[in-house]
C-alpha cells in the first residue's frame, strides 16, 4: 500500500513537473497568445515558406499598382496604435476574389479582389481585417494547433523539404475559426474608424459577396470558403456605432484607373 502511495505520488510531481515547465518556457506578460513563437523566429520560418509561395504564383510588377496599394495601407498603418511587424502587400495575378495573411507581416491580395472591390475604401476594410489576423497572429496559432511547434522549428533547422511545401499548402489553405474572424473584424472595424474611413463598408462588401456567392460565381470566391461570413458578422459591421459628426475621407484614387493597371 505504501508503494502504491508512494508511486501515485511520484506521478504527481512529475506532472506537477511538466506543467510548471510549461508555464515556465511562455513569458506571459510579453506573449499573451501560448500558441506563439518569437518575431525573429516567425521571420525565419516566413523566408521559408514565402520562396514556396514566390515559386507558386506569378506577380503583379507595376510600380503605379505598388503605388496605389501603398497609398491605401499608409492610410491604415499610419492608425495603428503600435504594430509588430513591417507589413509588406503583395498583388498575385490570380482571378480569384481573395487576400490572405502569412507570417511576418506578408499580406498578399488577389488582383480578382481588386477587380471586385468598389473602391479603394472597401479594400482598405478588407486589408485591416488580414492586418488584424496578422495582429492577433492567427496565422501561427492555426500552423502550431495543427502540425505542432516541434515540426515547424524542424524546419529552421534543415527540415523536410517535403514538410516546407506542406506547411506552405497549409498557410495558403488556413481557414480561420469564428473566434478568430471576429477578432480580425473588431480589428478591422476599429482601425477603419481610426483611419476616418467607414467601418461599415465591410458589411457592404460581405453582403456582395454573399449575394455573388449565390450564382454562377460561387466557385471563383474563394473570399468566402476562407472568410466564413455569419450574418452575426455581417450586422457588427452594419451597425457599427458611428458619431453623428464623423465623415469619411476619401483616399485620393481613381479605382478604375487602379484596376486597368492589372491590364
Amino acid at each position: 500500500m505504501r508503494w502504491a502511495a508512494l508511486k501515485e505520488l511520484g506521478v504527481l510531481i512529475i506532472i506537477f513537473g511538466a506543467l510548471w515547465a510549461s508555464f515556465s518556457y511562455y513569458n506571459y506578460e510579453e506573449i499573451e497568445n501560448p500558441f506563439s513563437i518569437s518575431l525573429e523566429k516567425e521571420a525565419e520560418l516566413s523566408n521559408f515558406i514565402n520562396k514556396h509561395l514566390m515559386a507558386d504564383f506569378e506577380f503583379v510588377q507595376n510600380q503605379s499598382m505598388d503605388s496605389s496599394i501603398q497609398i491605401i495601407t499608409d492610410r491604415l498603418l499610419s492608425n495603428l496604435d503600435s504594430s509588430q511587424y513591417e507589413y509588406k502587400f503583395h498583388v498575385i495575378d490570380e482571378s480569384e476574389t481573395n487576400a490572405f495573411t502569412t507570417l511576418d507581416g506578408n499580406i498578399y491580395i488577389f488582383s480578382g479582389l481588386i477587380r471586385e472591390v468598389s473602391s479603394p475604401e472597401e479594400l482598405a476594410l478588407i486589408l485591416a481585417h488580414e492586418i488584424g489576423h496578422a495582429e492577433n497572429k492567427h496565422v501561427v496559432e492555426k500552423l502550431i494547433k495543427t502540425i505542432g511547434i516541434e515540426a515547424l522549428f524542424s524546419i529552421m533547422t534543415g527540415g523536410d523539404p517535403v514538410l516546407i511545401s506542406e506547411i506552405s499548402k497549409l498557410t495558403l489553405s488556413t481557414s480561420f475559426d469564428r473566434i478568430n474572424e471576429e477578432e480580425a473584424d473588431d480589428f478591422a472595424l476599429s482601425l477603419a474608424y481610426n483611419s476616418q474611413i467607414n467601418p461599415r463598408r465591410l458589411a457592404q462588401f460581405f453582403l456582395k459577396m454573399k449575394a455573388k456567392n449565390q450564382s454562377a460565381l460561387q466557385e471563383k470566391l474563394e473570399f468566402i470558403s476562407t472568410h466564413p461570413m455569419s450574418n452575426d458578422r455581417i450586422k457588427k459591421s452594419s451597425d457599427f456605432e458611428l458619431p453623428d459628426d464623423f465623415e469619411e475621407v476619401p483616399i485620393p484614387l481613381d479605382w478604375e484607373l487602379v484596376k486597368k493597371y492589372l491590364n
